[in-house]
């Protein structure tokens, strides 16, 4: 079936959801634990070599041996839908790994010590495993990635965990880490946000996973819709602007999306003839366009947008015409 022989029809429903200020169902697709600032302040130690220690403060320790690196608040998204706590902790243990500096800036971990992850929630919990890997610097040089991976999921949403889940940790330090392979001294270190997603998810994201993880993609490059070219804080901002009764917003978030996903390595060939089309339709406007969706103008972004959405949540695999 060619996609855009719909195209009207599903405009007219896309108009419909449109004033209801509704999305498209992801299918479960966004399952997945958000993790918020871990409140603890821990130290990595270096002593002018290529391997820094981290250490944890006794104080961060509790009478059970438990020594904490992160206990902040979390939510989940998808069917782990709700609002917790989380925490990362190791037993026995200050020194739970080291890093090690490589020539491309990033560093990667040894880890001697088994670190767990507990989520709580009033709907559910999950419990597991932290296997750092590595530890990559953004273009903000006091903010690092932290990637992981969870293991051995345990508790009520270990169901949506069965192959582990992907971690990515944003890390903020008081001074590039760098600096202390060629000094001695120590960097305060504290988990700032961070994400705990399935595993065995594939494929693209929709536009309101990436509104809501903006860390996973601000790399300082920006973006290019229609004819203008704006900045990551530009970009989130148009991911953050309403969308009711405008046609232009109701396309130019699902385009972000499409594109970002193409941009985290997705294929590209199902999009992109729509890609082209969305940006053509956009032109030089000023966003927000204030495009009325019932217009001929808006008929076509909404046309458009079906596609791009269906092809964000998964929806679409090959390439229709355009």
């Amino acid at each position: 079936m060619k996609v855009k022989t719909l195209a009207t029809f599903l405009a007219v429903i896309a108009t419909i959801l449109l004033g209801m200020n509704l999305a498209f169902a992801n299918n479960g697709q966004n399952d997945q634990i958000n993790l918020g600032d871990g409140l603890k302040n821990s130290h990595f130690t270096g002593n002018s070599t290529a391997v820094i220690t981290y250490l944890i403060p006794a104080i961060d320790c509790d009478s059970n041996n438990n020594c904490y690196i992160a206990n902040g608040s979390a939510s989940g998204t998808g069917h782990l839908q709700g609002s917790g706590s989380y925490q990362v902790y190791t037993t026995n243990s200050t020194s739970p790994f080291f890093i090690t500096a490589r020539n491309d800036g990033s560093f990667r971990f040894t880890q001697n010590a088994t670190i767990y992850f507990n989520y709580s929630s009033q709907n559910g919990n999950l419990t597991g495993q932290l296997w750092f890997s590595t530890l990559i610097p953004t273009n903000n040089q006091l903010i690092y990635t932290l990637n992981a991976t969870l293991t051995s999921p345990g508790g009520s949403y270990a169901r949506y965990f069965s192959d582990g889940g992907n971690v990515t940790i944003s890390v903020q330090v008081t001074f590039p880490l760098g600096i202390l392979t060629t000094v001695n001294g120590f960097a305060t270190a504290e988990f700032q946000t961070g994400t705990v997603v399935g595993a065995h998810h594939c494929g693209n994201y929709s536009h309101n996973y990436w509104q809501q993880n903006p860390r996973q993609w601000q790399h300082g490059h920006g973006l290019t819709i229609g004819g203008h070219w704006y900045s990551d804080n530009q970009v989130q901002n148009l991911l953050q602007t309403s969308e009711w009764n405008d046609a232009s917003m109701y396309l130019v978030h699902r385009l972000i999306g499409a594109m970002l996903n193409i941009n985290n390595s997705s294929k590209q060939d199902p999009a992109q003839s729509f890609i082209d089309d969305a940006n053509v339709l956009l032109g030089n406007t000023q966003l927000p366009a204030g495009v009325n969706p019932n217009s001929a103008l808006g008929q076509q972004m909404l046309g458009d947008a079906w596609v791009l959405d269906n092809y964000n949540n998964n929806n679409i695999t090959t390439a229709g015409t355009n």
